[in-house]
């Protein structure tokens, strides 16, 4: 059908947008890393390495393996915190978030080796009836069941599963123990145990069948962490006994290396000063380094697929990691992923289809990372890139919870000065307007004032970015307010809804680390509309449909209709928004401004036929997702899937995500209940007393457009609530944008001209 045939047909704006959307949906993502599938896969762990390490410590074997790599951050969150080094390699192990059991976390002993006193031959007869050989993790029970009743609901094993069913040798070689008076030949204390590595190669019985985690590959040394360091020589000699054998052999395999004195620096830093921890850690560095050119010598770059990761992250880098791989035919690129959809980023859940695709091995339905792609090759140095990112998210993470204070401030002494402006003259009520304004047009200015790397990281110099961006916004729309009243509100809801629309077009770039977007590090999103941005999109654009309406009556009606529908297409659609708590709050609270601003009575039928549309809406842009390539197919495409297979287990997990992380335990649904019962009395409080609504407005003089708004924004933030993952942010965001826009419409009912009082009658009051 042609877009004419739309317009003709009633689909209006939204049906030709769909159209050319679709038309346009086979974007494709990088170039496959497994074009060429390998014989032997080595994965080297450098836990707690950042870029800002890469760039500062001298590591010249990882710098040259670095310069033939495709490389990226990797984040390294689970829920809201960073994953701990047994949670990392799980998830590593499991395509899926995973969680490490609370007790024998991270315990894992070689065949020889024994348990509180009692042998793991004895342990293992006793939990699964024979005694496998292999290193054997012996809270897999304990693993299986957190992740079980976990939201996230990780098959943890499900990677050396997949790797045994197609004939793929296993093997790990890490000790990161963490003891005081270490003595050889003697086991170490129960919390002492950090051998966490096992766990992304063990199977569905937490066995690796190959490899070492027991203390024969430590050594003595008295300068070092707990006198104990990694003695290389074994480690090596570990190595070739799989590495090499496996090449004889033919016989395709995968080897995880960590380099675990990293991992016991860090646990040993509270026993340091800072001086000595940082000197550790640069010796530590080197040793990793030198380790990790040992290791490539013996790698055949034409056969061989070499993954370079630090699954946990650092104190200066909190959430991300650095991530690198090399394979036949790779090009010097950035990392993304399906899953990321962003150049030069990743996650954990990645690197388990990653390896099975290397090596040519079908990924199972329940690892819900995608495969590693190479994206472009960036100009300049990509190291350095990836390292201001990384300080730019940390600046980001840390900046937002002063912000968010700062304008809940704001907006309280801005609603109190309404309520007082009769007592205000000319000018102070001319800055009440500027205020009001000037909330409005900083919205976009933080995006924009987040692309400049000057600033980026400067709080002083992004603030004052912030207010150059915005000043001609609030010049101009207050010039025109004084001149048309009304028009300052339009000029400055209109400019959040514009920006954000255009962003999300061309690839939501000022998402990425700004106020309002997404913080890579926390990992929620890296592409379309983060949840800050998706209150502020929906809250703007019901304003500004019922400003418009407001202005111009029922012919503003239908551009009011193709605003919302075209505000659904981009935070539903694939390639765009991709947004599925969107999608489902939006469709619901542009449906009750819409029909309210029409006139029109909002009962149960009505109700039932828009909760009805956002799942028809859902599943449309589920079946535009199923139309791209595998490889850019985002969550809706598996969500449809899974929906449609009758896959509930799944459903409902993806769902149970949502709540828990927006809503948490009891305790956090209760302050989160109150939080919104208070905004709720909130806003009606300040509708009653702008003499909008409430039991002593009457009906004629209730302003229609204003109830559609608030009933609008209600809906939308209850929703945003439940359906998103940021719980009481969603609502509480959204005011950053309702209360100056109600503040503005009262002011433009009273024009600000020198010398003329307020209405007669007013009393000082709304």
């Amino acid at each position: 059908m042609t877009a004419r045939g739309l317009v003709r047909r009633g689909w209006g704006l939204p049906g030709v947008g769909l159209l050319v959307l679709v038309s346009g949906c086979g974007a494709l993502g990088g170039a496959d890393l497994s074009a060429e599938p390998v014989d032997r896969v080595l994965v080297v762990s450098l836990p707690g390495v950042s870029w800002a390490d890469v760039e500062n410590a001298g590591l010249p074997h990882l710098e040259d393996f670095l310069q033939h790599a495709a490389i990226g951050d990797i984040s390294t969150r689970i829920r809201l915190d960073d994953a701990s080094s047994t949670d990392a390699y799980l998830t590593l192990g499991a395509g899926t978030r995973a969680l490490a059991p609370l007790v024998d976390t991270a315990v894992a002993v070689d065949p020889d080796e024994s348990y509180r006193g009692v042998s793991s031959a004895e342990i293992l007869e006793r939990r699964l009836g024979h005694v496998p050989n292999g290193i054997a993790y012996l809270a897999m029970g304990g693993a299986r069941l957190i992740n079980d009743e976990s939201e996230f609901g990780a098959d943890v094993g499900i990677l050396g599963d997949a790797l045994a069913d197609a004939g793929v040798d296993r093997a790990v070689i890490a000790n990161a123990d963490a003891s005081e008076g270490f003595v050889r030949g003697d086991p170490p204390p129960d919390g002492a145990y950090s051998r966490g590595a096992a766990t992304m190669l063990v199977d569905f019985d937490g066995i690796v069948p190959e490899g070492a985690v027991g203390r024969s590959l430590l050594a003595d040394d008295q300068a070092a962490p707990f006198g104990m360091r990694l003695d290389h020589g074994q480690v090596l000699a570990e190595f070739d006994e799989v590495w090499q054998s496996d090449e004889a052999d033919g016989t395709r395999s995968v080897v995880l290396v960590e380099a675990s004195d990293l991992s016991r620096t860090v646990a040993y830093r509270p026993r340091a000063t800072q001086a000595q921890q940082n000197a550790l850690w640069d010796e530590a560095l080197a040793e990793a380094d030198a380790l990790l050119g040992h290791l490539l010598e013996r790698v055949d770059a034409d056969r061989d697929a070499v993954i370079v990761l630090s699954p946990v992250s650092s104190s200066a880098s909190p959430g991300l990691g650095m991530a690198a791989a090399s394979a036949p035919g790779i090009e010097p690129g950035l990392l993304r992923s399906a899953t990321t959809r962003r150049d030069g980023y990743v996650q954990l859940a990645d690197v388990a289809p990653t390896v099975l695709s290397l090596l040519g091995a079908d990924v199972p339905e329940s690892i819900e990372g995608r495969p590693f792609e190479v994206g472009h090759r960036p100009s300049g140095d990509r190291v350095d890139r990836l390292a201001d990112e990384a300080e730019a998210a940390a600046f980001r993470d840390a900046a937002l919870p002063w912000f968010i204070t700062g304008i809940s401030v704001a907006l309280t002494a801005l609603a109190a000065a309404t309520w007082l402006r009769g007592r205000l003259g000319y000018w102070l009520r001319l800055l009440l307007v500027v205020f009001g304004i000037g909330t409005l047009a900083m919205v976009p200015a933080t995006f924009l004032a987040g692309q400049i790397d000057a600033v980026s990281t400067d709080p002083v110099g992004y603030a004052a970015a912030v207010t150059a961006i915005a000043a001609p916004v609030i010049a101009v729309a207050v010039w025109l307010e004084r001149r048309r009243p009304g028009l300052g509100a339009l000029v400055g809801v209109g400019t959040i809804v514009g920006l954000i629309a255009v962003d999300v077009v061309v690839g939501a770039p000022l998402q990425v680390n700004s106020l309002f977007g997404y913080s890579v590090a926390i990992a929620g999103r890296f592409v379309g509309i983060g949840n800050l941005a998706f209150a502020l999109f929906g809250a703007a654009t019901i304003v500004l449909a019922a400003l418009i309406v407001d202005r111009a009556g029922r012919r503003g009606l239908g551009i009011a209709v193709a605003l919302f529908g075209f505000v659904i297409l981009l935070e539903g659609l694939p390639m765009w928004g991709a947004d599925v708590g969107g999608t489902i709050s939006m469709v619901p609270a542009f449906g009750v401004t819409a029909l309210l601003l029409a006139g029109r009575r909002v009962g149960w039928r009505e109700v039932g036929a828009l909760a009805a549309a956002a799942g028809v809406a859902l599943v449309a842009f589920a079946v535009v997702d199923a139309t791209r390539p595998s490889g850019a197919q985002t969550h809706l495409v598996r969500f449809g899937q899974d929906l449609f297979a009758g896959r509930w287990n799944e459903v409902f997990t993806t769902l149970g995500r949502r709540w828990h992380a927006s809503l948490g335990d009891p305790t956090v649904t209760g302050w989160v209940t109150i939080g919104m019962l208070v905004l709720v009395a909130s806003v009606y409080s300040i509708l009653i007393a702008t003499g909008h609504v409430g039991p002593r407005a009457r009906m004629r003089d209730r302003h229609q457009p204003t109830v559609a708004a608030a009933a609008g924004l209600a809906v939308l933030g209850t929703l945003g609530v439940v359906a998103n993952d940021s719980s009481f942010t969603v609502p509480a965001t959204m005011l950053i944008v309702a209360v100056p826009a109600l503040v503005l419409r009262k002011m433009s009912q009273e024009p600000l001209r020198v010398g003329v009082p307020p209405a007669a009658g007013d009393g000082g009051r709304p």
